[in-house]
C-alpha cells in the first residue's frame, strides 16, 4: 500500500444495532450525517497519562447539531447514547442519528420505560424511541421546572430542581423529597442503593446543605425513613460543592468543590459523620473542578475548564489525558463496562464528542521484491523559536508583561512627591446704604431733617496652595487596592503562560513523533498530525501577533522546500 498523502478518515460503522459505533474502519472523506455510520477524524497527541496502550481519542464528527457547545450525554448498552447540546438532544439509535430541538439543555439520562429524560431551564422533557419529546410538568411552581441535575439508576429517576428533589420509580409519577410544602434549591444529587437493608439512599446539595434522604422503593414512589443534614467538611459560606459522586462499588461518597475533594467511607457516615478527608489536586494554572468520575477500570476522571485530568487512584497524581481531551475545556466524562470493546471512555468537551478507543495496527501488505516502493518525503515541522521568547512576546503583546507590574509600583511611590495643587480664588462686594432723620426749630418754625449716605467696596483674592503626602513613599494609600489588581493580573498571565505551553509542548511532541515513527503511522494519522501541528502553530502565532512567521521568515534556508521542509537540526530548537 502506497504512503502517498491522500488522506484517509477513520469511521465508526455499525456492527449490530449499536455496538459498532466505537468499531474503527476504513472510510472516505466527509462521511458525517444524520443517518448511517457516524464518522470520525483522529485527533493523535502524547499521552501524559496513558489508559491504554495504543489507546487514543477520536473524535466522533457524526453529531447533527449545529455546532453548539455540548453539554450532557447519556449512555445504555441497549438504547444507545444521548449527547445534549444548547440548542436540543441528539440520539444514536437503531444505526443512525435522531434529532430534537430543545430549549437550552442541562442534563439527561436514559430512565424507565426506554426513555431519555431530559432536563432543560423550562422544563422536564422525555423522549421515547417511537415518538417525539414531551413535557412532563412537576409541581411547586416555576422553580420545579428549571432542571439542574438528573440521576437514574436501575430505571429509577431522580431530578434535582430549583424546588428540591423530586423522585420517580417508573417515570410516571414524580414525588418531592424536600422538607415542607415547598423545597429548597438543589444543584448536585447522587443516587446509592444499599442492598442489605433494601433501602435507597439519596444525596443531594442545595440551599439547605448536604442531604440524605432514606427511603423504600415502592410501585408508587419512595417511603421515605428518615431525612438527615449532613456536615460539610468546609463552610457553606465558602464555594459550593460542583458534583457528588460515588465510586462504582458504592463505598465512598466524593464531594466535589471547584478546588478540592472531600471523600468518606460509607460505612463510617453512622458513626463518623464529620470524618471528611480532603484532597487538592494539582490542577492546571486558572483551572477550576467541574465533574469527577470514578470508572469501572479503577481510574479517576477528573472534569475542570482546562482539560480532562485522570489519575489511577484519588491521591493522584492527576496528569492531562492525551489531547485533544486533554487540553480542551471538557463537561463531562463516562466510563462503564458496557462500552463496546473497542471503547474505553467517552469525553464531552466543548463542541467534539470523544472516544478513547483501541486501535489495531493494519497488517503490512506484502510488497513484492521485483517491484519495491519507492521511498516517501520525510515530512518534518519548521523550527520553532524558544519557548522563553514566544512567551515574552505574547505577555508584551497583550499587555502582561512583568514590566507593567513594577512600573505601576514606581509611579504609586513618585505620586506621594508630586504635591496635590489647589488654586483659590475670591470675590468680595460690599455695599452699604443708610437713613437718617433729624427735626430742628429755627426762627420759629420746625423743620424736618432727612440725610442719606451710600458706600460700597470690592475686593479680589488668590491663592496657590501645595499639598504633599510625604507618607506615600513608604505606604501608598492605594497599595492595597494596586496588590488586589496585580494578583489578578498574575492569575491572568499564569493562564495565558499555561496556554502557550500546552500549544508549544503538543507542537513538540508531535515533532517527535514525525522524527522517530514514521515509518509505522498510516497514512491518516500523518496527515492528521500535520494538520494539528499547523493548528497548534497558528494559534500560537496569533499569541505573538504574527512574530512567529516573521522569524521563521528571517531564519529560514533560502533554499529549503517551503512545503517539504528538509529534516530541521535539533540543536536550534
Amino acid at each position: 500500500m502506497g504512503f502517498g498523502w491522500k488522506q484517509r478518515v477513520a469511521r465508526l460503522a455499525m456492527a449490530g444495532a449499536w455496538a459498532g459505533l466505537f468499531v474503527l474502519a476504513s472510510g472516505t472523506p466527509g462521511t458525517s450525517g444524520t443517518s448511517g455510520t457516524p464518522g470520525v477524524s483522529g485527533v493523535s497527541g502524547a499521552s501524559v497519562e496513558p489508559v491504554e496502550a495504543g489507546a487514543r481519542w477520536r473524535v466522533v464528527d457524526a453529531i447533527p447539531s449545529r455546532g453548539e457547545w455540548l453539554r450532557a450525554m447519556a449512555f445504555d448498552a441497549e438504547l444507545g447514547l444521548a449527547v445534549a447540546d444548547e440548542a436540543g438532544v441528539s440520539w444514536w439509535r437503531e444505526g443512525s442519528w435522531s434529532r430534537a430541538q430543545l430549549p437550552p439543555v442541562r442534563d439527561l439520562a436514559f430512565g424507565a420505560a426506554e426513555r431519555v429524560w431530559i432536563g432543560t431551564e423550562t422544563g422536564l422533557y422525555f423522549w421515547s424511541r417511537d415518538g417525539r419529546p414531551q413535557r412532563r410538568p412537576l409541581r411547586d411552581g416555576e422553580g420545579s421546572n428549571q432542571i439542574a441535575r438528573i440521576e437514574s439508576r436501575a430505571g429509577a429517576l431522580v431530578v434535582a430542581t430549583e424546588s428540591g428533589v423530586y423522585w420517580s420509580t417508573s417515570g410516571s409519577i414524580f414525588q418531592p423529597l424536600g422538607a415542607g410544602s415547598s423545597g429548597q434549591g438543589v444543584s448536585s444529587v447522587a443516587l446509592r442503593r444499599v442492598p442489605a437493608p433494601g433501602l435507597t439512599e439519596v444525596w443531594s446539595f442545595g440551599a439547605e446543605g448536604l442531604v440524605r434522604t432514606r427511603g423504600l422503593e415502592t410501585g408508587a414512589g419512595l417511603r421515605v425513613v428518615d431525612r438527615s443534614l449532613w456536615p460539610l467538611p468546609r463552610p457553606a459560606a465558602e464555594a459550593g460543592i460542583v458534583d457528588l459522586a460515588f465510586d462504582p462499588a458504592q463505598t465512598r461518597l466524593h464531594v466535589v468543590y471547584p478546588d478540592a475533594i472531600a471523600v468518606q467511607e460509607v460505612e463510617d457516615l453512622e458513626t463518623a459523620a464529620s470524618r471528611w478527608r480532603m484532597t487538592r489536586p494539582v490542577l492546571p494554572a486558572g483551572a477550576v473542578m467541574r465533574r469527577l468520575f470514578v470508572g469501572a477500570s479503577g481510574k479517576h476522571w477528573l472534569v475542570t475548564d482546562r482539560g480532562l485530568l485522570v489519575a489511577s487512584a484519588l491521591d493522584g497524581p492527576f496528569a492531562r489525558a492525551a489531547d485533544p481531551a486533554g487540553s480542551r475545556e471538557c463537561v463531562e466524562v463516562l466510563e462503564a463496562p458496557s462500552l463496546p470493546e473497542s471503547a474505553r471512555a467517552l469525553a464531552l468537551c466543548r463542541t467534539r464528542l470523544l472516544a478513547l478507543v483501541v486501535e489495531a495496527r493494519p497488517p503490512v501488505a506484502d510488497v513484492e521484491e521485483s517491484s519495491p516502493a519507492a521511498p516517501e518525503a520525510l515530512i518534518s515541522l519548521e523550527a520553532d523559536p524558544p519557548v522563553a521568547e514566544i512567551r515574552s512576546r505574547a505577555l508584551l503583546r497583550i499587555g502582561l508583561g512583568v514590566e507593567r507590574a513594577e512600573g505601576l509600583w514606581r509611579g504609586l511611590r513618585r505620586r506621594a512627591l508630586w504635591p496635590a495643587l489647589e488654586l483659590r480664588g475670591g470675590y468680595d462686594a460690599d455695599r452699604d446704604r443708610g437713613q437718617s432723620r433729624d427735626q430742628t426749630f429755627v426762627s420759629g418754625d420746625t423743620r424736618n431733617l432727612f440725610d442719606r449716605d451710600r458706600g460700597e467696596g470690592h475686593q479680589f483674592g488668590a491663592a496657590v496652595v501645595f499639598d504633599w503626602q510625604l507618607g506615600g513613599i513608604a505606604y501608598p494609600d492605594d497599595a492595597v487596592d494596586l496588590s488586589r489588581e496585580l494578583r489578578q493580573v498574575t492569575s491572568l498571565r499564569d493562564d495565558v503562560s499555561d496556554e502557550i505551553h500546552q500549544l508549544y509542548f503538543e507542537r513538540q511532541r508531535i515533532r517527535e513523533r514525525l522524527a522517530h515513527g514514521q515509518d509505522g503511522l498510516p497514512p491518516e494519522e500523518l496527515s492528521e498530525l500535520v494538520l494539528r501541528a499547523a493548528e497548534l502553530d497558528s494559534g500560537l502565532d496569533a499569541w505573538t501577533g504574527g512574530w512567529i512567521s516573521a522569524w521563521r521568515a528571517a531564519n529560514r534556508d533560502p533554499g529549503a522546500d517551503p512545503i517539504h521542509p528538509r529534516r530541521i537540526d535539533r540543536s536550534i530548537d
